[in-house]
């Protein structure tokens, strides 16, 4: 066995630790800064309200999800393929890549501008179409900020994504908490909308000066069947987005219809939960995505991955467990049955953060369909048993909701490593 001072000497050399850690480092604050600042948020709107705030603030993320039209990902890839094979190119390539993010979010913004009444109507909260339509513009800044953190991770400028990481944290968590207090639910968004916009335009000024490395005098262009490939290489990315907001969308409108909002506030205050624990894999991805697609030893880097994403989630997990009743306390009574809602939905996350190593292993080898067809059959897996199930008990949605969103997870992990496996076999 290495001693410690070893293994360190060994870590401190490895690029891809210390690009980890970077990650790491400002995911960990700004995530930890929104959790807290969603807590006051819960507590100053109460159950029913903040379950309003939570499905809205979804509704506006998988609209801007999709808008980035599967750039989230694509974009990490080609730059970091470009960087390695057409370095003069990369500044056209970014250019291009934030185009076509402008031009999509846009336009669904404009659409719900026009449609918000209907989307309302829809979400069964007709009292909150002025929100919708005034902060229309969550969608664009944050598809933005998606595609110019995509770019940085694509240059492997993983330390200022860090800092772009901790300053948003700490902006949400300032104006959270004041326009909150100040303003209620309008507030809370209000919030979201100047933090959003505080990180546009670091991430713009930083991408800057990253590329003044590849500047050239001669001036490059993106070919048509350039962006043709970019664009098909990112469709069933966004089919997958697409399907993704969808089933979150219909899965709430499920619970909302069989029962209220106040169920719907328990899963999205569980859901944070759920996203802390699975912080660490969530913000590894761009540097898991940048690696598998410019690695030679895929095998070896997806063993690392798994163990990471295992040790960094389970471990979270028994705490949150152990925690679980004093945590849903600081949410108010209104917040009853909590706590067992966070250690559902938690245990998911385990289950989410390997599955999404073996996707990501399978995207980065240009097996997106295959990908896309496995997260159909996993979403769909949810939404119907959701349907069938939900209609049928009369109390405790949220929890039996989360133990459907398990089974399904479980599922889709097994399909995952299953073609995994096969795509090893076929490579050797």
């Amino acid at each position: 066995m290495l001693p410690i001072s070893q293994v360190y000497s060994r870590l401190k050399k490895s690029q891809l630790f210390k690009d980890s850690f970077w990650a790491l480092l400002g995911s960990s604050i700004g995530k930890g800064l929104a959790l807290i600042s969603g807590i006051v948020i819960a507590r100053l709107l109460g159950s029913e309200a903040f379950g309003e705030y939570g499905l809205i603030r979804n509704t506006l993320t998988y609209i801007a999800i999709v808008s980035t039209f599967g750039l989230g990902y694509s974009a990490t890839k080609y730059v970091a393929e470009y960087v390695t094979k057409h370095p003069k190119q990369t500044e056209a390539l970014i250019k291009r890549l934030v185009q076509i993010t402008l031009i999509t979010s846009c336009s669904l913004a404009i659409l719900q501008i026009i449609f918000a009444k209907q989307l309302a109507a829809f979400i069964v909260a007709p009292h909150l179409e002025h929100i919708i339509r005034i902060y229309s513009p969550l969608i664009i800044l944050n598809a933005l900020t998606t595609t110019q953190i995509a770019i940085l991770s694509g240059l492997k400028r993983f330390k200022t994504t860090a800092k772009i990481n901790c300053i948003g944290g700490i902006a949400i968590f300032l104006f959270s908490c004041i326009g909150t207090y100040m303003w209620a639910l309008s507030g809370a968004f209000g919030a979201l909308l100047v933090a959003f916009l505080i990180q546009t335009i670091i991430s713009h000024r930083e991408i800057k000066k990253a590329l003044i490395m590849y500047h050239s005098e001669e001036k490059y262009s993106i070919t048509k069947s350039d962006t043709k490939s970019i664009l098909g290489f990112s469709l069933p990315i966004a089919l997958q987005d697409s399907l993704y907001a969808v089933t979150h969308w219909l899965s709430t409108y499920i619970i909302i219809t069989v029962s209220n909002y106040h169920e719907v506030g328990l899963i999205t205050a569980a859901a944070t939960w759920q996203s802390i624990v699975i912080f660490i894999p969530a913000m590894l991805k761009n540097v898991m995505f940048s690696y598998l697609s410019s690695a030679d030893d895929h095998q070896q880097l997806v063993r690392k991955f798994l163990l990471v994403s295992f040790g960094s989630t389970t471990i979270p997990v028994l705490v949150i467990a152990l925690l679980s009743n004093y945590i849903a306390a600081f949410y108010g009574i209104s917040f009853d049955g909590l706590n067992t809602i966070i250690v559902v939905m938690c245990v998911a996350a385990i289950i989410i953060s390997l599955g999404e190593v073996y996707a990501f292993e399978l995207l980065s080898t240009g097996h997106s369909w295959v990908v896309f067809t496995s997260r159909i059959i996993r979403d769909m897996l949810t939404l119907g048993c959701s349907y069938i199930i939900l209609l049928r008990i009369d109390s405790d949605y949220a929890l039996v909701y989360a133990l459907i969103a398990l089974v399904a997870h479980i599922v889709y992990l097994f399909i995952m490593r299953t073609l995994y496996k096969l795509h090893q076999r076929t490579n050797e």
